[in-house]
């Protein structure tokens, strides 16, 4: 015997099938709740929970005593929505952080052609002001962020910035309680993104590479002061990344 889908399941089918054939884009209002019901031919109850249900996957937005308007793509949602669980599994902290060194090294050569004079400049001042930081004893999480994104902005690839900042932000928060990095940890770090600004500037493919790896396989050894998790061998995910970063290097 086939389930009976939900009404609401039914209405946001309706809602979003709507949103589409009418072409409407981030900041659009959709109708008003009585003619928007009677148009899909649903109850007012079912069409306020499927927009209740649509907010909360970011689709729609409720502004009171306004309406209901369409709303831009976000990860934030997946982001708000992570499981708990994950904060404290040593595994997907390692995956996590194979997928970013694999995105970092295979963008490489194509941000070595694309970096500007200018965004170089920003790079450095970045990675300058993080080492200061570092010295200092003050957080440089939200630096390093802003370098990456200044990084994968020379590609011009709205969708890869977003995405590498989103694997960012996962990262830190699913790892924060085994990457409180300490001063000398910190100042490390602030010295892989000198490094790397440095490379770019040359020009240097190989020695780019070669930053980038080391630059993860000091998060890995962070990751690795922590209990090990069941399945997990000690060192497995450092070969890991080190395999996916010279797997680019080779092609």
């Amino acid at each position: 015997m086939t389930a009976r889908i939900p009404a609401y399941r039914l209405a946001q089918a309706q809602i979003k099938r709507f949103i589409e054939e009418r072409g409407l884009t981030l900041g659009d209002a959709l109708p008003p709740e009585g003619m928007l019901a009677e148009e899909l031919g649903m109850s007012r109850p079912s069409l306020r929970e499927a927009v209740k249900s649509l907010e909360s996957l970011g689709i729609l937005e409720s502004r009171h005593g306004e309406g209901i308007y369409v709303k831009g793509f976000s990860f934030d949602t997946i982001l708000d929505n992570l499981p708990y669980a994950f904060a404290a599994d040593g595994k997907q902290l390692r995956e996590l952080l194979q997928v970013r060194a694999a995105i970092e090294t295979g963008a490489a050569p194509a941000i070595l052609q694309h970096m500007s004079a200018a965004q170089l400049k920003t790079l450095r001042q970045q990675a300058d002001h993080m080492l200061v930081l570092a010295r200092s004893g003050e957080d440089v999480g939200e630096e390093d962020r802003q370098f990456q994104a200044t990084l994968y902005g020379c590609l011009d690839n709205a969708f890869l910035s977003t995405l590498t900042d989103l694997l960012w932000r996962m990262f830190h928060r699913m790892g924060e309680a085994r990457l409180a990095l300490d001063g000398r940890l910190a100042e490390a770090a602030a010295r892989d993104r000198i490094q790397l600004a440095k490379m770019i500037e040359a020009k240097d493919l190989e020695g780019l590479l070669q930053t980038c790896e080391k630059h993860f396989q000091r998060l890995l050894a962070q990751l690795e002061v922590s209990p090990a998790q069941p399945g997990d061998k000690p060192g497995k995910a450092g070969k890991r990344v080190a395999s996916a970063s010279s797997g680019q290097r080779q092609n």
